[in-house]
């Protein structure tokens, strides 16, 4: 407790330095400090039912609500997330016993076990909802349409600019992502890191050059 109230206070000191700074004259650290704020909010305003999904869990089960429509294995979340079978198995398994998700046969192959949200999720997803619902409106409080639209562009524009490089990954990698809250090892990506390499040769062909 002791540690977690440590690492809070730590928190609030750096975004007090970088509010008191320039630093929010530059868009990265100003989305890089508004990242911060909106994620200590969503934790200071999650509802009590909800906090028993641990940031391991909410990611399956967000996955898991939009892929309510079809049958979801245990290879999917590995695909899906970039996690070994172990780590997956081990997620689960701790799921399963916490009662956010079930594990049924199916019967063209008795092997396989179909993973779906139990009624006690369906209730966190819900309330999940509600709460980044509130967020988004406490967010963009005092903005216009036009306002909110012209961020978007910008905001787009700039996620695009980096993607371009071929060196921040892509939308794709959103699974990747997910897989360090999992515990897993996301896999490298490939194409990544193809350009990584590419755009270092370039530089090391202009400095041959030079």
């Amino acid at each position: 407790m002791e540690t977690e109230q440590t690492e809070q206070e730590a928190d609030q000191s750096y975004l007090r330095e970088v509010a008191n700074s320039e630093g929010l004259r530059r868009p990265s650290m100003a989305i890089h400090c508004l990242h911060h704020l909106i994620h200590r909010y969503l934790s200071a305003t999650m509802p009590e039912d909800a906090r028993m999904a641990t940031g391991s869990n909410t990611p399956i089960i967000v996955y898991l609500s939009k892929h309510r429509d079809c049958d979801v294995f245990q290879h999917d979340i590995e695909r899906h997330f970039s996690i070994t079978r172990s780590t997956a198995s081990r997620v689960l398994t701790r799921m399963e016993h916490k009662g956010l998700i079930r594990r049924e046969e199916v019967k063209r192959d008795k092997r396989l076990r179909k993973i779906s949200l139990t009624t006690e999720s369906w209730g966190i997803v819900e309330q999940l909802r509600d709460n980044a619902a509130h967020m988004e409106e406490t967010l963009l409080a005092g903005m216009s349409q036009a306002q909110i639209q012209e961020l978007l562009q910008s905001l787009g524009r700039m996620r695009e600019n980096l993607i371009s490089t071929g060196l921040a990954g892509s939308d794709r990698d959103q699974g990747s992502r997910d897989a360090s809250r999992l515990g897993g090892v996301g896999e490298k990506n490939d194409a990544s890191a193809h350009a990584r390499k590419r755009f270092s040769d370039k530089a090391r062909g202009r400095d041959e050059k030079e």
